[in-house]
């Protein structure tokens, strides 16, 4: 289970153009992973991934200093697990958890050709090229694009703010940057705005990251996220018992 932390200090997030140092042995297992999970899903792409390298935390600011990986070193440390931490592909990633004006908390559930498919998740992904602007990585325009790709709709239109922080855990290697908003939809609005997203997306050949919207009424989110059989992402318990409080 992941951590989820509230923000209280400044949050900054350096990188620094170089891939981070792994011993021949590691990358050779990583390899042979890969080379083995693509014959099961040859969709799978293993693009460049992003690694948080050091954390230096004061009383008013927590600095981050990030590198290159890629996506096959990040799947592995997830699904086998790598136990130097020096060496684990601990990610940056941004996200947001939407609650519509009925009081439901929006959830995705990930598409079959993804790397888990049904996995329950909140809108949100991995760093990109494009979020990092003169060597520090903004996290709002990663959830911007996100938001944007998964589910068509625009952060500059919607009333939020980055609240909590995922740390590491030992089964799950990602530094999550996660946003809280109430948005201006009802459930019953928002779904019918999917829908018509995920039409335009099939018909266009376009990739489809979420299969539908989940939607948890705040007053019992957790219980019937609990009774849900889907796949969740370690966060996503967490997240929801600590959003219900605000």
């Amino acid at each position: 289970m992941s951590e989820i932390i509230k923000i209280d200090k400044t949050v900054i997030l350096r990188f620094e153009d170089r891939e981070i140092n792994l011993p021949i042995e590691l990358k050779e297992n990583i390899k042979e992973f890969w080379n083995n999970a693509i014959k099961e899903k040859p969709n799978l792409y293993n693009g460049q991934d992003y690694v948080v390298e050091t954390v230096n935390e004061t009383q008013d600011r927590i600095e981050m200093l990030v590198v290159k990986s890629n996506y096959a070193h990040y799947l592995y440390d997830e699904r086998i697990g790598i136990q130097e931490n020096k060496y684990r592909c601990c990610s940056p990633w941004g996200g947001i958890l939407l609650l519509t004006k009925d009081n439901y908390f929006v959830i995705g559930e990930m598409n079959k050709t993804t790397s888990i498919p049904q996995c329950l998740q909140i809108p949100g992904g991995g760093i990109d090229i494009a979020d990092i602007k003169d060597g520090i990585i903004n996290i709002n325009l990663n959830i911007k694009r996100e938001l944007k790709e998964e589910i068509n709709m625009d952060l500059d239109n919607i009333d939020y703010k980055l609240k909590y922080i995922e740390y590491p855990s030992n089964t799950r290697n990602a530094y999550g940057f996660i946003a809280l908003a109430k948005i201006n939809q009802s459930k019953e609005e928002l779904e019918k705005h999917f829908e018509e997203y995920k039409e335009y997306l099939i018909n266009n050949k376009l990739e489809l990251e979420f299969n539908r919207l989940v939607f948890l009424n705040k007053e019992n989110a957790v219980e019937k996220l609990d009774r849900m059989s889907n796949p969740k992402r370690p966060y996503l318990r967490e997240l929801i018992k600590e959003a219900i409080k605000d």
